[in-house]
């Protein structure tokens, strides 16, 4: 009778250990799995595990070199650079002229005519083109963290809902036996007929949320597939420490280097570069040409000068045009700052205190947790509790170790939503982007 009895109390016991929880020889609690933050400072500097730093740094890496987003990204990149190219050729080129005539006399010519790009109207399209360069990079780099923030996202979610699988498939095997030694208790007298049918209740309760935490991992495999482009027999894991930002972040640095703020202050300096281009376009360009032929016996040579005059178009309307396009973008990047840095206090503010839950969980709660299960464990096996009033216990347990467990993978969100928010997500992964140079744009 006491050995089942000890057999059932260690069975429970085990169960309400948290996933999470590993003792150590000295029978305190750390953390072992992939989804543990017990070591997320923010203050320090980051201190994961090497081999899973580069896991993750490779796969971050190889959905940028899959990713249609990324690729298209790059592809508006060289289009860019190719258009800087044109830009930087001449405006006009010589047009020649080949004139005959077959009269009394007869009369053959041959000219060549240039317009002189005399408003350098060149370097003006030169800088627009220089700056769609440095949009372009910028937006490449903000499709490079939006997919690596959608696919952190998505891992997270990933390793949560396996701990919750593993933690359900334990929770069913030690029901299953916890159900077995009921039985056997009751079919001996020991036990009331109520016990038993609880014991078959919960089992079958267990065996419920099994089944459900199964499906919400298949399903959430699934979109990490869709979201990484490829299928791995084993994901990789997120790394034992995180240290996203010191810990009173300076905020205006952060959201100004954000790369779709950049895009937005790109899209400003091309909207002022095209009120230069456009002022520049009211200027005249002169046309000068020359020829030479014969008229019968005599030589032919000719000076041509030729200049449009702007009398019925002077293009004011389109310097207007242009004037107020400056100055949409430049509400529209005043706007984008604002909700940039509302998102950017939101993170922070959200990253802080979820990170403040869990080291209290680990400062006190964790330890109660384990006492609580000791505590339990010695009632049932002096007989002070009935086998109902123990499951009970237990199952509030189990359901504080599911808890804790939801807020790993919740401080692990709030983590990557305040890197995403402060633009550090390749920085934290280890993957530093290259800044997009900045262009000399020149004066009217």
């Amino acid at each position: 009778m006491c050995l089942k009895k000890y057999l059932l109390a260690s069975a429970l016991a085990s169960l309400m250990l948290p996933v999470w929880a590993v003792t150590t020889p000295d029978t305190q609690p750390r953390i072992a799995t992939g989804l543990s933050v017990a070591g997320l400072s923010v203050t320090g500097s980051v201190s994961a595990d090497s081999q899973v730093q580069i896991q993750l740094q490779t796969f971050i890496e190889r959905i940028w070199m899959e990713s249609p987003a990324v690729q298209g990204a790059q592809a508006a990149v060289d289009a860019a650079r190719s258009r800087r190219e044109g830009a930087g050729r001449p405006l006009y080129n010589p047009s020649l002229e080949l004139e005959a005539e077959r009269t009394d006399i007869n009369t053959t010519t041959i000219g060549l005519t240039q317009t002189f790009d005399w408003a350098d109207k060149r370097r003006a399209r030169t800088d627009i083109a220089s700056l769609e360069i440095q949009a372009a990079l910028a937006a490449h780099e903000a499709t490079k963290q939006r997919t690596a923030v959608e696919a952190l996202n998505v891992l997270a979610r990933y390793l949560t809902a396996r701990e919750m699988r593993e933690l359900a498939v334990r929770r069913s095997q030690l029901m299953k036996r916890f159900a077995d030694t009921v039985q056997q208790r009751y079919s001996a007298g020991d036990m009331r007929a109520l016990d038993a049918s609880l014991a078959r209740v919960v089992y079958s309760e267990a065996l419920m949320q099994q089944a459900t935490s199964e499906g919400a991992l298949a399903e959430i495999e699934a979109a990490l597939r869709a979201v990484s482009g490829f299928d791995l027999t084993s994901w990789p894991q997120l790394p034992q420490a995180l240290v996203p930002s010191p810990e009173k972040p300076d905020a205006a640095l952060l959201v100004e280097t954000l790369p779709e703020l950049m895009v937005l202050r790109t899209h400003v300096d091309v909207a002022r570069a095209h009120v230069r281009l456009a002022k520049r376009e009211g200027r005249s360009d002169p046309t000068i040409g020359v020829r030479g032929g014969r008229e019968g016996s005599e030589s032919l040579v000719g000076l041509s000068f030729e200049i449009p005059l702007f009398i019925r178009n002077n293009f004011n309307a389109e310097i207007q045009a242009a004037s107020y396009a400056v100055v949409q973008q430049e509400q529209a990047y005043r706007e984008a700052y604002r909700r940039a840095s509302a998102r950017f206090d939101g993170a922070w503010g959200r990253f802080q205190n979820m990170t403040h839950a869990w080291h209290v969980w680990v400062a006190t709660g964790q330890q109660a947790h384990i006492e609580q299960v000791e505590l339990l464990q010695q009632l049932w096996q002096a007989g002070e509790l009935t086998a109902t009033d123990y499951l009970i216990q237990a199952k509030q347990n189990v359901d504080t170790q599911v808890a804790a467990t939801a807020l790993v993978g919740e401080v692990w969100q709030a983590a990557i939503t305040w890197l995403d928010a402060s633009g550090q997500v390749g920085r934290w992964v280890g993957i530093t982007p290259d800044a997009p140079a900045q262009t000399q744009n020149s004066g009217e």
